[in-house]
């Protein structure tokens, strides 16, 4: 019945009969966007805050209390923004929207409103209606209009909200896209017309692309390009209008350059010609080749900035295509294109690197992300390779030398993906050089030198100078490649000698610090290049002091001296009999028990030198070890032995004297045999070869050229029984000479 419908027969300007399906608002999304934020259902919440409602059926009024109502128009607006600073720039918004448009902002909450009756599982009620604020009068009215219009999934949603954009933009096949996703019917008129125009352009800038390609077929590119300008400006989005655009546009002269296509990190940077840039909107598409002729055209996303828009969105591997079209300030397209030249998406590698080594070409880059590779060439001295690598390192390697020259070109997977359509980018080149490098040396050897120090040997290295550095660390690893300048210098103990007998060899001498132990390291050298060799580990060990030898019995020998600073051991070596005997000792057990020798009678040599502290290196001969001589042990043995039997009495007592002196001796001291009687039972022992009567003496000559001798003693020389005697010897040797002593009793003779 009649008022049942929304806005029915009431003959109001304006009003409606059906709810809209779309708002046919520009900038619709950043509305909702602002409306999101504030955390807003919809706009009407924006009026109703101070529990107002509202009525939409010929208008927007603010129903305060029954019979008052209050038209909200752009004043109204304006005024609650100053009220709101929260929601400010939404409500200037609206009061501009309102102003161009008196009709839009019921669009806007009509169409908000039909959105939220269809979401809601009660949205047939009116209490539901109410809810959203709307004013009890016209709850009724709103649900069953809202009933009555079609629903939209969010396809059909975004398409509504979003066509405005488009035709304001005159992007007409965009738009055109979207209207056929919308319900026929549902008694928007203002979105019936709006499709009318839409379709009134659409069919003329149709119209002048036949045109146009009629004048192509003809071979008037000139003409043909007026005509597609035409359709541009009628459309601006129309691929076929600024693809025609591409092919038949002329430059005329004085017309600015085109526009320039440079890959970078990240995309395509699109550069105006210079002095264009002004400041004017510009519309920039993307071509990509290979695709469908009537495929919607691609947008560049962004506002230039100083002439230049970075292409974020080309995709990798595919060669596109920049159009410029200059827009007026109605959104048409206002003027000739700027037309870049076709680029492939394929960007370059950066920060590519070369060194050379031993016979050898070390290449580095950075490969951009997407690539699955890269191609490298080398061209050289009558040679060339090719060679698929690695996105980021490469090495080549038996090398001559002489120059070269190294290309590197990323790949990329092509977009059908088939490996034989692969996409190169490109050719990043640098030249590269390889240098001769000198021949390694072969062996080092260091020995011990007579009279002190060492002799170093190298061989190898022909062509080359040999450097023996020492490395303050541990020295690199043979075949480790240098810079000469790199190499530490030598040391100055190390002096080049005479060169060897055999051709190439060479031969240092040195004598390395006391206390030092060190790593000298053959390095052969060839101008700014070198090549480390094998080393050698040599010792210097610090030189033992006041060194002394002392016999404490035939068969041993103890040793005293000062111990060498921080050295952990010390080394003894006895020379006897043309044999060396090594003890090595411990700092801890030295000064704890000393050192002790085993030895034979026979002389002998002891040398001291603190021990090496590494089992590999070679230690120094020097002139400061320690060493200490011992002659043989002599000794004179004496025995009184008793007489023969004669009879029934003793013959007189026999005195045996015997040299032991292994490997003989000369120059032995003299022996006498010296007798003391007091008369008691326990007669007491001669003190001193003068302490009694003598009984025998015996030159040095007399024992050396006998070896052993026997003496009777004549007894009217002996003092009165019983008595005791004593051997002594005499003369300057007799200190260097051990006396052994037969048994005490056996010197008594009674």
């Amino acid at each position: 019945m009649a008022g049942n419908d929304f806005g029915h027969a009431l003959g109001l300007s304006r009003a409606l009969s059906g709810l809209p399906l779309s708002p046919l608002v520009g900038g619709y999304g950043e509305l909702v966007s602002a409306q999101q934020t504030l955390g807003l259902s919809h706009l009407g919440e924006l009026l109703t805050r101070d529990g107002s409602r509202l009525r939409v059926l010929d208008g927007v009024f603010r129903v305060e209390r029954p019979g008052r109502r209050a038209h909200v128009n752009a004043r109204v607006l304006r005024g609650m923004s100053a009220q709101r600073p929260e929601a400010a720039w939404l409500l200037e918004r609206l009061a501009g929207i309102q102003e161009e448009d008196p009709a839009a902002l019921r669009r806007i909450l009509l169409y908000q409103f039909a959105q939220l009756l269809h979401d809601h599982p009660a949205g047939h009620l009116p209490a539901t209606a109410a809810g959203l604020g709307v004013d009890p009068a016209e709850t009724s009215a709103l649900v069953h209009a809202a009933a009555a219009r079609p629903r939209l999934d969010a396809g059909r949603r975004a398409a509504a909200e979003g066509l405005e954009d488009d035709w304001r933009a005159r992007r007409v096949r965009a738009a055109g896209r979207k209207a056929a996703l919308l319900p026929p019917g549902g008694g928007d008129g203002t979105l019936e017309a709006r499709l009318a125009e839409l379709a009134d352009r659409a069919g003329a800038a149709d119209a002048a692309i036949g045109t146009a390609r009629r004048y192509e077929e003809l071979g008037d590119p000139d003409r043909a390009s007026v005509q597609y300008e035409e359709a541009a400006w009628l459309a601006g989005d129309c691929p076929r209008a600024v693809r025609g655009l591409v092919r038949t546009y002329r430059a005329e002269p004085g017309d600015p350059g085109p526009l320039e296509s440079v890959l970078v990190p990240g995309g395509v940077e699109v550069r105006w010609p210079p002095g264009l840039f002004t400041g004017r909107a510009w519309r920039v598409v993307r071509l990509t080749q290979g695709e469908p002729a009537g495929s919607p055209l691609a947008e560049v996303a962004g506002r230039p900035h100083d002439g230049v828009l970075l292409d974020r969105d080309t995709g990798i591997g595919v060669r596109v295509r920049h159009v410029a079209l200059p827009l007026g300030a109605d959104g048409a397209v206002d003027g000739p294109p700027l037309i870049g030249a076709p680029v492939t998406v394929a960007p370059a590698v950066t920060g590519l690197r070369v060194a050379d080594g031993n016979g050898r070409i070390e290449a580095s880059w950075t490969a951009p992300a997407g690539t699955t590779g890269s191609v490298v060439t080398l061209t050289g001295p009558a040679s060339r390779r090719v060679t698929d690598a690695t996105p980021h390192d490469l090495r080549f390697e038996g090398l001559e030398p002489g120059t070269y020259e190294l290309t590197v070109r990323a790949r990329y997977a092509a977009p059908d993906g088939r490996p034989d359509h692969a996409v190169l980018s490109a050719p990043v080149t640098t030249p590269a050089t390889v240098h001769p490098w000198p021949a390694p040396v072969l062996a080092l050897t260091a020995t011990p030198r007579e009279g002190g120090g060492l002799h170093f040997h190298a061989t190898g290295a022909q062509g080359a100078a040999i450097r023996l550095p020492v490395w303050p660390a541990d020295p690199p690893a043979v075949g480790t490649e240098l810079r000469t300048a790199d190499l530490p210098p030598e040391p100055g103990w190390i002096t080049a000698a005479e060169v060897g007998r055999i051709a190439g060899d060479r031969v240092w001498t040195g004598l390395p610090p006391a206390g030092a132990l060190v790593t000298v390291t053959a390095v052969a050298v060839l101008g700014e290049r070198a090549v480390v060799g094998p080393g050698a580990a040599v010792e210097a060990p610090l030189p033992v002091t006041g060194l002394a030898a002392r016999r404490t019995s035939p068969e041993e020998v103890r040793l005293t001296f000062d111990w060498p600073g921080g050295t952990g051991a010390v080394t003894a070596a006895v020379a006897q009999d043309g044999r060396v005997t090594e003890h090595t000792v411990a700092r801890s057990v030295f000064l704890r028990e000393g050192l002790r020798l085993p030895v034979g009678p026979s002389a002998l040599r002891v040398d001291a030198y603190a021990a090496p502290r590494s089992a590999r290196s070679v230690l120094a001969a020097g002139s400061g070890d320690a060493r200490a001589e011992l002659p043989a042990d002599v000794a004179i043995a004496y025995e009184l032995l008793p007489g023969a039997r004669r009879g029934l009495r003793r013959g007189p007592a026999v005195l045996r004297v015997t040299v032991r002196a292994p490997g003989g001796a000369a120059d032995l001291p003299g022996f006498v045999l010296v007798a003391r009687g007091d008369g008691g039972r326990n007669p007491q022992r001669p003190t001193g070869p003068t302490g009694g009567t003598t009984l025998c003496r015996l030159t040095g000559d007399e024992l050396a050229a006998a070896g052993t001798l026997e003496r009777e003693i004549d007894p009217s020389v002996a003092p009165g029984r019983p008595y005791a005697v004593r051997g002594f010897l005499l003369g300057g040797r007799a200190a260097s000479v051990r006396l052994e002593e037969p048994p005490i009793h056996s010197l008594v003779v009674r």
